[in-house]
């Protein structure tokens, strides 16, 4: 094979490895599966989001240590179903280092029905572990816009899991 070729099929490789990467993370904090979205981050890895929308504080959470606490905290089934998608990325592969621009949409069901939580724009930053993996190094959530009146995702497990209750208080 030639090395022009050898170096294509890395870049493919390198290409569908970060994908897996950010798929991986929305499978993992949809199913409340910490582990696996903390090995999606590197050791000093960051998540952030922030907005300029009003009523949506920006956060900044790094390392493994804040982001196991950031996942703990996060909503999950069975009290609140949602689902994080991940949409046209456009990645571009340094080396042992990658950028990557993608929007992002999360949906939630609210009142028995699917809708749209939040959307916005996710800028990342990956970088090849010595195990080969592709992982965040920094992962930031540009939100664009977020729907009025639904229960908050981040930091929002509790009041997610006393809704849950109530609901099930009053079927009885």
């Amino acid at each position: 094979m030639s090395d022009e070729l050898l170096a294509r099929v890395a870049a493919l490789e390198a290409e569908r490895d970060i994908l897996r990467t950010m798929y991986s993370y929305g499978h993992a904090i949809d199913r409340g599966d910490t582990q696996g979205w903390i090995d999606c981050f590197t050791e000093d890895g960051v998540f952030a989001a922030s907005s300029e929308r009003p009523g949506y504080p920006p956060f900044h959470v790094e390392g493994r240590a804040a982001l196991t606490d950031f996942h703990e905290q996060h909503t999950r089934p069975p009290g609140l179903w949602h689902k994080h998608l991940v949409i046209e990325p456009l990645i571009d592969v340094d080396g042992e280092q990658a950028d990557v621009t993608s929007y992002f949409v999360v949906l939630v069901e609210h009142d028995g029905r699917p809708t749209v939580r939040v959307f916005g724009r996710y800028t990342d930053h990956l970088r090849r572990d010595p195990d080969g993996r592709w992982r965040f190094a920094e992962r930031r959530s540009s939100i664009e816009s977020v729907a009025p009146g639904l229960p908050p995702l981040a930091y929002g497990r509790e009041r997610a899991e006393r809704a849950l209750e109530d609901a099930e208080r009053s079927q009885k």
